[in-house]
């Protein structure tokens, strides 16, 4: 029962989400159909050494398969609670995320993902049988990295790639990391057009080896993204990140999070760079202990592309 209540608060939830980005997509593709817009048009040398406007270069750092090389860094704090914790405890994650596409012919590209995390967690240190209290403690280091790698065909007004997806056992301890090396398929399906940058990038993971002391993985993360992009080379839209934990039981399968944010493209010392802030909150939740809210801030300098022709011509 209480699994069938939380799937349907997720299917009404993603049933908004969908409508209001069906109710815009039709209207976004008519326009990149008149503006031509395109997937992955962007300057084979540092776009300040060709004096590309901001907002087409902060439109490009919103798609996944932008050829845009760049270094994303990205900052949040996580608020969990639940029935192990009465009062809100922290979660901070940063994610270090260099994007460096490779131009493997003048249609197709491929997009190396890398994600290195550092973690500062809250974990249970011990706890007392006679009086059913928990002892909280905190911890800290890298956390199990991944990697995605996606192959893009060129089409104007499309977002479209797909590929494998790698997690890698490298944090120190159990209460860091899965202890699991896991792997799936992703992809990223969506649309760009002159003002709208929009779509969906689900990746999932099954355990396929590692450490007996922790359990096997299935797991899936959606990120949905939608941004308007406003004069000023500044923006507004949300970038949240379903999780399905498949392993655990109703209660604890699902996080839903709602978001809204702001930024800006902008120059600093002659290098451009976009930032964004964003928050979230997370109406559908683990019940034991889940995440209930999230600050996000998102740092991209932008780097001159090193390959800047095709490898097979």
């Amino acid at each position: 029962m209480v699994q069938s209540k939380k799937w349907a608060q997720t299917f009404r939830l993603s049933v908004i989400v969908l409508a209001v980005t069906l109710a815009i997509a039709p209207a976004v593709l008519a326009q990149a159909a008149e503006t031509g817009g395109s997937t992955s048009e962007s300057p084979e040398v540092a776009p300040q050494e060709q004096g590309q406007n901001l907002g087409e270069l902060g439109k490009q750092l919103n798609n996944p398969i932008s050829s845009v090389w760049n270094i994303t860094t990205q900052s949040n704090m996580y608020f969990y609670k639940g029935d192990l914790s009465s009062a809100y405890r922290g979660q901070f994650v940063f994610n270090f995320q260099p994007v460096l596409p490779i131009p493997l012919t003048e249609n197709w590209t491929l997009i190396p993902r890398p994600v290195i995390p550092i973690l500062s967690n809250p974990y249970i240190r011990r706890a007392n049988p006679a009086t059913g209290s928990l002892e909280w403690s905190r911890t800290g280091s890298f956390g199990d990295a991944a990697l995605v790698t996606l192959l893009s065909p060129n089409i104007p007004g499309l977002i479209l790639g797909f590929g494998p997806t790698f997690i890698f056992p490298t944090a120190p301890t159990y209460d860091l990391g899965q202890g699991k090396f896991q792997m799936g398929p992703s992809g990223v399906l969506g649309f760009i057009s002159k003002n709208w940058v929009g779509g969906v990038f689900p990746q999932h993971w099954w355990s396929v080896a590692g450490t007996s002391a922790t359990p096997v993985t299935s797991q899936t993360n959606i990120q949905y993204f939608l941004f308007r992009m406003l004069p000023g080379a500044w923006q507004v839209g949300f970038t949240p990140n379903i999780l399905i934990n498949w392993r655990a039981d109703g209660r604890n399968q699902i996080t839903f999070p709602l978001g809204l944010g702001v930024g800006r493209t902008f120059k600093l010392g002659g290098v451009p760079i976009q930032s964004t802030l964003e928050f979230q909150w997370m109406p559908v939740h683990p019940e034991d202990f889940g995440q209930r809210f999230n600050i996000r801030f998102v740092f991209k300098p932008v780097l001159p592309s090193l390959i800047k022709k095709p490898l097979f011509e």
